[in-house]
């Protein structure tokens, strides 16, 4: 087996093994996510035993208290989105409105109108492991669009 140092990529969990001609990866070669000690935690395996290295524990208990944090809030949230860029699960962190002075719907003409209208609601999810962000439309709002979308073409309401 070889004494080579091997880093396991916070992100996308993909083991690095380094050639100690070349030394440590900067970036992993998988997700290219930056390596180094920014959110690392340093293990070493000797025969069955799981050793920290000295500082990693507070650093264990933090990320612990975190994970545990991110949880809790996957449990209650009805919703779910995936992280399209790692796969984690993602966090709801709230709801924002768009109204005509925050948004501009893009319609080609007059025969192809614009896809959704405001005032509408979204999604706002939160990656807990890369912190990237995606919006998905209200579930009120979704219910209006395919509703719209659904109506045969020249029928107008009044």
């Amino acid at each position: 087996m070889s004494d080579n140092p091997a880093t396991i990529c916070p992100w996308c969990q993909t083991e690095i093994v380094w050639d100690e001609e070349i030394g440590p990866e900067e970036t992993c070669p998988n997700c290219f996510n930056e390596l180094g000690d920014y959110r690392s935690l340093h293990v070493r395996l000797e025969g069955d035993e799981l050793q920290l290295s000295s500082g990693d524990e507070d650093e264990l208990t933090e990320l612990s208290g975190y994970q545990l944090a991110v949880r809790q809030r996957l449990e209650q949230q009805e919703d779910g989105m995936e992280c399209p860029r790692c796969q984690e699960e993602m966090v709801l962190a709230g709801t924002t409105r768009l109204t005509a002075d925050t948004f501009t719907p893009y319609a080609r003409s007059e025969e192809v109108p614009a896809f959704i209208e405001p005032p509408f609601a979204v999604n706002l999810f939160v990656c807990p492991s890369c912190f990237q962000v995606a919006y998905s439309l209200a579930d009120e709002d979704r219910v209006r669009l395919v509703n719209e979308w659904s109506k045969p073409k020249g029928t107008d309401e009044s």
